[in-house]
């Protein structure tokens, strides 16, 4: 009985690990059943990003820069001779406009007067020479042919040649330093050399002046000039120098502080380059600087704008297209990102305008408007297009 039950016991513990072994097996199958089952492909997730249509234009620089207004001359006076000054003009005054030809000044010299009579003098004495030596050499002449000599003297001290080139000499020479006396007079009388603002006058009533001493400082009033330096990269957005010098290129001369415009002309163009800052020069002049309202007064500091040469095959873009790598982002035929490094070729307040490759010149494309570092080249767009900001044709 008891190894009945025995059998029994181990009939029914082979049944439930068959049962176990069973179910587990059933599992596992099942299991690789369903891992092997294959998965639905993931749909690619397009990014929104707004773009504009950016087309090719003809766009033209302005360069900008900054002067000082200096007058086309400034003179300080000098005194040519010394003495006393006993008049100076009402109108030698700073701030004063004077003209051409005005006496600003008069020096009193009793030396130099004096030294203008002796010389008159002179002159006087080497004339009658010249003419008692001329009276002597025609007698000399007469003379020798009354002695019936045929021939020319062995000496020309005969016929008195040497004494009469001395006597005209003496008269040269006395009628140099006259005139030379009167020039040293004539700088007594100070005047003006053009027209002219007086910027200083530093004598009074009573002063004695030496040689050289300083009468005041003088700004011509027909011309006022300001000179600007160019870098190499401004000077490629300007025509060449007959077109600048002789077509009437728009300058524009700006107050820095209340902003008032003037209208100049280009006078002249550097055409060296500066050893130490590696740029040239430009002059720009504005005529009559007085004389506009308001007017340009010297030593004032503006703001020069040039407008440049049109320049082909750019892109105006925002300037927050460019990415602080300095590239432009845009997309490509399947809509994906792509971007190239750039140089603008030059900027305003609102745009940047790009140098577009030749390779890119024949199609329209779509440029970020904002790109950031962290997007990646590849990557597929859903574009949002923005209000286009570029057009074909010359900006305004």
């Amino acid at each position: 009985m008891k190894r009945f039950s025995l059998w029994i016991t181990l009939t029914l513990a082979l049944i439930s690990i068959a049962g176990v072994y069973f179910y587990i097996t059933s599992a596992i199958e099942a299991q690789n059943n369903k891992v092997r089952q294959p998965r639905p492909e993931a749909k690619e997730q397009a990014l929104e990003i707004s773009v504009i249509d950016a087309k090719l234009g003809s766009y033209a620089a302005e360069i900008k820069a900054s002067g000082l207004v200096e007058p086309r001359y400034s003179l300080t006076i000098t005194s040519q001779v010394s003495g006393e000054v006993i008049q100076i003009s009402d109108q030698f005054e700073s701030g004063q406009i004077v003209k051409k030809g005005l006496l600003l000044a008069t020096l009193k010299n009793t030396e130099l007067t004096s030294l203008v009579a002796s010389a008159k003098k002179s002159v006087a004495s080497a004339e009658l020479a010249l003419k008692e030596e001329n009276r002597q050499g025609e007698q000399a002449r007469a003379e020798w042919k009354a002695s019936g000599f045929t021939e020319t003297p062995d000496s020309d001290l005969v016929l008195r040649e040497p004494q009469l080139a001395a006597a005209q000499a003496e008269l040269d020479s006395a009628k140099a330093a006259l005139m030379n006396a009167q020039n040293n007079l004539k700088n007594t009388k100070l005047i003006a050399p053009f027209d002219a603002l007086v910027v200083e006058r530093t004598i009074s009533p009573g002063s004695y002046l030496s040689s050289g001493s300083d009468i005041g400082t003088l700004y011509s009033i027909d011309r006022a000039e300001i000179k600007i330096d160019l870098s190499n990269s401004d000077w490629l957005k300007l025509p060449d120098t007959q077109t600048l010098l002789e077509s009437n290129w728009p300058v524009t001369i700006a107050n820095i502080d209340d902003k008032t415009n003037w209208q100049g002309t280009i006078l002249s163009v550097g055409l060296h380059v500066d050893e130490t800052t590696r740029m040239r020069s430009l002059t720009i002049g504005l005529n009559k600087p007085l004389e506009h309202t308001p007017p340009l007064i010297p030593g004032s500091f503006v703001a020069i704008t040039l407008k440049g040469k049109l320049l082909d095959n750019l892109w105006r873009l925002p300037n927050t297209a460019l990415s602080q790598k300095s590239e432009i982002w845009y997309l490509d035929e399947d809509n994906r990102l792509a971007a190239f490094e750039t140089t603008p070729r030059f900027v305003d307040s609102k745009y940047v305008y790009i140098q577009v490759p030749k390779a890119m010149q024949n199609s329209p494309y779509q440029i970020l408007i904002q790109p950031y570092n962290s997007y990646i080249k590849g990557t597929l767009v859903a574009p949002i297009n923005a209000t286009t900001t570029s057009v074909k044709g010359n900006n305004p």
